[in-house]
């Protein structure tokens, strides 16, 4: 399976990116001062969120929205802009 790190924006509008990004480049990239993770269906791939989405009434992101929902079967709602990454970008080495 080839990795995937995509920015997706609520607007649906998706930009692939090339190699890991800082956590702060991430941050910086969907405008949040915190991300959550949230980790995706395939359990390879994770999908970093902006902590702060519904408090600052971002707008819905029906494709984030569904990979929520696909990888915890809950009817939670995503909002504003999210990047998709492999969890090994980020996971630390033992």
């Amino acid at each position: 399976m080839k990795p995937i790190r995509k920015l997706i924006r609520a607007d649906g509008a998706e930009t692939e990116l090339h190699g890991p990004h800082a956590l702060q480049d991430v941050r910086q990239m969907i405008g949040a001062d915190a991300l959550d993770t949230v980790s995706l269906a395939d359990r390879v791939h994770v999908m970093l969120v902006d902590d702060g989405g519904i408090r600052k009434n971002l707008p819905v992101n029906p494709a984030a929205t569904r990979l929520y929902q696909d990888a915890r079967g809950v009817p939670h709602q995503i909002r504003g802009d999210v990047v998709i990454v492999p969890d090994s970008d980020y996971a630390r080495e033992a």
